[in-house]
């Protein structure tokens, strides 16, 4: 005879109910990037002349 699995667990709900002992964290900040990302076409940033797609952008 087969068995039966048991029923999975109701899912975790906060709100005016949530009376148990763990810690709610605050969402995570998004990343910024401190420089614009370089465009495709735009001269690479090591000073080679060369355009970023066709220089430090192809090894991606």
């Amino acid at each position: 005879m087969a068995q039966r699995k048991p029923a999975p667990p109701e899912p975790h709900v906060h709100g005016p109910g949530c009376n148990h002992d763990h810690e709610h964290h605050p969402p995570a900040e998004p990343y910024r990037r401190e420089s614009p990302k370089p465009g495709r076409n735009d001269p690479c940033f090591c000073g080679s002349g060369r355009k970023y797609k066709k220089c430090h952008g192809a090894s991606n």
